[in-house]
């Protein structure tokens, strides 16, 4: 189990996280969900080990953590295999096997094989963001830890990268901290979203729920359905936005759900 206690985070005079308890445990996909800037970048670095806490408490039962960045920061001069095995080989293993394991997971993620020796330049966006996902779950990691992986894509490629993120995470068994602001997103991918106040970020809300992957209409009148709740919409609402805006962001969700629905 990763815990993190009374966790507190400023910088200088700037107090970015204030006071947050969140415990995520093993086979669990974690969606933090926040307006841009509230500290949800910030938390997952501290729960990496990379950054330092001001105050609270950071436990992290599990044995093998893995990253996934916005931007898939492969080497351009290795081809998608050897990218997605690079950090088989920090540890130590042999080529052959190293090679295995991450053409196995790209295979799995859409590749084929004509694929696997192209270098990052010859490669799509989306086959970039699937490159850098294999290299985090070639490691066998028990929590992997994700931020807004998804968010340069198309609407399209990231419904479908989200599927395939989904069933890597449950064949795997591992935890996944995920990072995202579309509601619609961590709608579809969570076993429970937590939803992050603006800076400084405390928790508003601690949502349970059964991923919604095969049905997109489902996904948008589920996103509707939370942004509903006032304290929800309160947190995720643009600087300045009237209720007025938010009813309406709300009632486009609903509708597109519904044309979804529709269109089946």
């Amino acid at each position: 189990m990763l815990s993190l206690s009374g966790l507190r985070l400023r910088f200088g005079a700037a107090e970015i996280i204030a006071g947050i308890d969140l415990h995520i445990g093993a086979g669990e996909l974690v969606v933090l969900l926040g307006p841009s800037g509230c500290g949800k970048t910030s938390l997952l670095r501290i729960a990496a080990g990379v950054e330092r806490a001001t105050a609270g408490r950071v436990e992290n039962g599990f044995r093998r953590v893995a990253m996934v960045f916005q931007d898939p920061r492969l080497l351009p001069w290795a081809d998608a295999r050897d990218n997605a095995a690079f950090g088989l080989k920090a540890a130590g293993m042999g080529k052959a096997e190293r090679r295995t394991i991450a053409e196995a997971i790209l295979l799995r993620l859409g590749f084929s094989a004509g694929d696997l020796d192209k270098r990052p330049s010859q490669l799509s966006g989306g086959m970039m963001q699937r490159v850098a996902i294999a290299r985090a779950f070639a490691l066998s990691p028990d929590l992997v830890l994700m931020d807004e992986p998804f968010s340069a894509l198309d609407v399209g490629l990231r419904h479908d990268l989200q599927a395939l993120l989904r069933a890597e995470v449950e064949g795997a068994g591992a935890a996944v901290l995920f990072v995202t602001h579309d509601v619609t997103e961590a709608v579809r991918l969570a076993d429970r979203i937590v939803v992050f106040s603006p800076r400084p970020a405390c928790v508003v809300a601690d949502v349970t729920q059964a991923p919604m992957l095969a049905s997109v209409g489902a996904a948008y009148e589920a996103s509707a359905a939370l942004l509903r709740r006032a304290e929800i919409a309160a947190a995720l609402a643009p600087p300045g936005a009237s209720p007025l805006a938010l009813a309406g962001a709300r009632e486009r969700l609903s509708l597109a759900g519904k044309a979804s629905a529709a269109r089946r």
